[in-house]
């Protein structure tokens, strides 16, 4: 029984077993592939977008449907830079990075969304699970959503 426990808690467990070391390894790991996919986006590049996810990720971005799958991924993300984000420049700041395992983490970050014609200016959040899969981290989830505008300044 107290090894049924055991191996439950290495698998589904916090990540408490992972060293220092690794974990800030880990996390840098993570907020390179956000790097990745920013650089991907700034370039309109669909296929290295997509290349971030597994081939089994969903996506939900806003007032959009779920995506499922790195080819769907990469349709979607085709059409989006065609249309709707021709232009925009997307600015993203990783917020946090939480190990849920040694091989699962769950990102928040924070993005904005720029263009000058059409005008667009937005502000969001993404939270977003990567998982460990033959030593890369892969999105497998992800959900964004925008945020009101900021107040103006007051006069």
């Amino acid at each position: 029984m107290q090894l049924a426990i055991a191996a439950v808690l290495l698998a589904f467990g916090p990540a408490s077993f992972v060293t220092e070391a690794g974990k800030a390894a880990d996390e840098a790991a993570i907020r390179a592939h956000s790097a990745s996919f920013a650089e991907a986006f700034a370039r309109g590049d669909a296929r290295a977008v997509a290349e971030g996810y597994g081939e089994d990720a969903d996506i939900v971005r806003p007032n959009q449907p779920a995506v499922v799958g790195r080819a769907a991924i990469q349709a979607f993300y085709e059409q989006m830079f065609a249309g709707p984000l021709k232009g925009v420049t997307k600015t993203s700041v990783v917020d946090r990075v939480r190990f849920v395992t040694a091989t699962v983490a769950v990102v928040d970050s924070s993005y904005t969304l720029d263009r000058a014609e059409p005008a667009l200016h937005a502000r969001g959040a993404s939270v977003t699970v990567l998982e460990r899969r033959e030593g890369r981290w892969v999105a497998v989830v992800s959900r964004s959503f925008r945020l009101p505008a900021a107040d103006p300044p007051k006069p």
